[in-house]
């Protein structure tokens, strides 16, 4: 349910239990943060709060880094990063443990915090929420990134006149993604790409070195590289997926609706801890940065992660305002209007593919409710 979106003075008293607040601003917040309490989640949340991310540690989970303390260790073995759970400097009370997704996860988000009742809070796209609600149904509390930064990307040197993907598409032969994404069939339905050149055989390699092509990526990733190249710099533009009107929230975090009741006093409190850090992050991201590339180094993968990449990646979602508060003055709401139109648009589309889509409403997917109104991003 939406919470009103008259912005509060800069020093209102708020409702969230265990958090006051202070004048005087943090971070990037318009309004006073809480005060952090020391043990404000103990008794009231899991001896350990663990969150299940969707990919390896990178810029994108800063926010949930941000919470680690300094006596955080990673495990290769476990695949998860595990320390005191620190706001803004002080001990909450209870452990938190990261869980690193992709291939330290042998099933999608979902069914891990359907498979594991440890799992706190997870991952969940609304697009996925959309297409598991039948089976694994989930509710978003905090919406963490209000633009998706997923882009397909093509090289601007070699097709100077595109500035659009519907342009770069009339001059393209094939455009690469990873299997059949629902986005895509969307994008063909609205004439911006056709079927004949889409390539769902896209590994994550960075091809236009050597292709003349268009492949999916992430804002906060792809442009950096290809700028870093040591075979050469590739100049790329690109096209968020978002404004061509896929406006799924992609990094919602959200947790299995059959633990809602039970969880509530926990997520009274720790949803806008979750909001403030996440503004903490993108206001200095340097010691979570720290954090997530020890994490990446003890992970010993394929996956790696420099000082420029994080930087880069935090700087991306700071310059191009993927973290933002959308149309209310909240930080990490999720619109309900904004849900309902994306189930509009997602929903024939899932069908087409084959999946079984109930009717279903933003309501059944996402809470607003645990939200500091007051927390807000100045931009």
């Amino acid at each position: 349910m939406k919470l009103s979106s008259v912005l509060r003075s800069a020093c209102a008293v708020t409702a969230v239990a265990l958090l006051s607040t202070s004048c005087g601003g943090s971070g990037e917040s318009n309004s006073a943060p809480a005060t952090p309490q020391s043990g404000a989640l103990a008794g009231i949340c899991p001896e350990k709060v663990v969150i299940q991310t969707d990919w390896f540690p990178e810029a994108e989970h800063g926010g949930i880094y941000e919470l680690l303390g300094a006596d955080a260790t990673s495990s290769k073995d476990t695949g998860a990063t595990v320390g005191t759970f620190t706001y803004e400097g002080v001990d909450q009370g209870v452990q938190l443990e990261i869980r690193a997704g992709g291939p330290f996860l042998q099933t999608p988000v979902v069914t891990a915090m359907y498979a594991d009742d440890a799992i706190t809070l997870g991952y969940v796209g609304t697009d996925v929420a959309i297409t598991r609600y039948a089976d694994a149904p989930t509710i978003a509390v905090f919406n963490a990134l209000n633009i998706n930064p997923q882009v397909v990307l093509w090289d601007a040197a070699k097709h100077p006149t595109a500035q659009t993907l519907a342009d770069a598409a009339k001059e393209l032969k094939s455009i690469y993604v990873y299997g059949d994404p629902a986005w895509v069939r969307y994008f063909v339905a609205q004439g911006i790409l056709s079927k004949d050149q889409i390539d769902s055989n896209y590994k994550g390699n960075l091809l236009l070195a050597t292709d003349d092509a268009a492949h999916q990526g992430f804002v906060t990733s792809e442009p950096y590289k290809y700028a870093n190249l040591e075979t050469g710099v590739v100049n790329v533009a690109y096209t968020l997926i978002h404004d061509l009107g896929w406006n799924s929230y992609a990094q919602n975090l959200a947790l299995r609706a059959d633990k809602l009741d039970a969880l509530t006093p926990c997520l009274e409190v720790l949803v806008p801890i979750l909001q403030q850090a996440q503004l903490d992050y993108i206001a200095s991201p340097d010691r979570a940065n720290a954090i997530i590339k020890a994490a990446v180094v003890a992970y010993d993968s394929w996956w790696t992660q420099s000082d420029g990449d994080l930087a880069n990646g935090a700087a991306q979602l700071r310059d191009l305002k993927l973290i933002g508060n959308g149309d209310t003055p909240t930080f990490g709401d999720l619109e309900e209007s904004r849900v309902n139109d994306f189930i509009g648009k997602a929903t024939p589309v899932l069908r087409e593919q084959g999946l079984e889509i109930g009717d279903i409403a933003a309501s059944d997917i996402v809470n607003n409710d645990f939200l500091n109104p007051d927390i807000t991003y100045a931009g």
